[in-house]
């Protein structure tokens, strides 16, 4: 009897045991590779818009430059590829620590959320700034795949579990894409007005019009040009005359003998100095 009791409350201790062991789950090492590109991608992009560089492998007053000088590309007073880096990590440390029943529907829910934001800006981009930034493309295809890849991993992460139905993840996912969608609206229609459509039309008129601001790195009176285009800085058709200076081209400012900085050659006008925008859209041709 005693020997029956002590196998009894063996059985007992083991059943306990098990029912309150933690919930283990491999590491979704697919997902998590994914999610490091896309952290690489972001990252990068947001990089650029802080030093308002240009983005390697994107032409000078390119759809890039575009994009990234709109007031699509600012998000809550932050870059928004910044936002995009930081989901790209949350969806990592979820696949990191193992994709259980829980974490498994939040990684699909930021996903959902990252894949409609990313369709939202990819239609603003074309409908409204009529450009396009191949980072950001392929950061919607990043998002895409690791959507299916997260989908794909359902059944592994429910495990005994059974989980909500398709149809109800089929809405919850859903309802996510219309939420941040409209969220989005929300935030860029309630933004100040884009104060940088004017001087991003009038720089990209610019460049299209063949005309080229010469300057150096050092020179104030170049800043201080700059800064009259705000965001679309990045735009101007630029030539670096100073050789320690960053792409500097030097043999064009010689050839164009360049005296003084700034100085625009605009057709077969010579500017120098700061001009006013209003000088520059005289001299180029350019109406608002």
């Amino acid at each position: 009897m005693a020997g029956r009791g002590a196998e009894r409350r063996s059985d007992v201790s083991r059943r306990g045991t098990t029912r309150a062991a933690p919930e283990v789950a491999g590491r979704a090492v697919s997902t998590l590779v994914l999610s490091l590109a896309g952290i690489a991608v972001s990252g990068y992009l947001a990089w650029t818009k802080l030093a308002g560089a240009h983005a390697l492998f994107c032409s000078a007053a390119g759809g890039c430059d575009v994009v990234q000088a709109s007031h699509y590309a600012t998000l809550l007073g932050a870059p928004t590829a910044l936002w995009g880096t930081a989901l790209y990590a949350v969806i990592a440390v979820l696949a990191w620590r193992g994709l259980t029943p829980r974490r498994w529907f939040w990684a699909l829910v930021a996903t959902c959320a990252g894949v409609a934001f990313s369709a939202f800006l990819t239609a603003v981009s074309i409908a409204v700034l009529r450009a396009t930034c191949g980072y950001c493309i392929l950061s919607g295809v990043i998002l895409v795949a690791i959507l299916v890849d997260v989908i794909r991993r359902r059944r592994s992460a429910a495990g005994r579990h059974a989980g909500p139905s398709p149809s109800r993840l089929a809405a919850v996912g859903a309802g996510t894409a219309v939420a941040t969608v409209l969220a989005a609206l929300a935030i860029f229609g309630s933004a100040p007005a884009d104060t940088t459509s004017y001087q991003v039309a009038l720089a990209r008129h610019l460049a299209g019009s063949h005309a080229v601001m010469y300057g150096a790195y050092w020179c104030p009176h170049c800043r201080e040009q700059k800064e009259l285009f705000g965001g679309a800085a990045s735009l101007l058709p630029y030539v670096e005359c100073d050789p320690k200076g960053s792409a500097a081209r030097p043999d064009l400012c010689e050839r164009a003998e360049v005296r003084s900085y700034p100085t625009w050659v605009i057709g077969d006008q010579r500017l120098e100095g700061v001009q006013p925008l209003e000088a520059l859209a005289r001299a180029s041709g350019f109406s608002s």
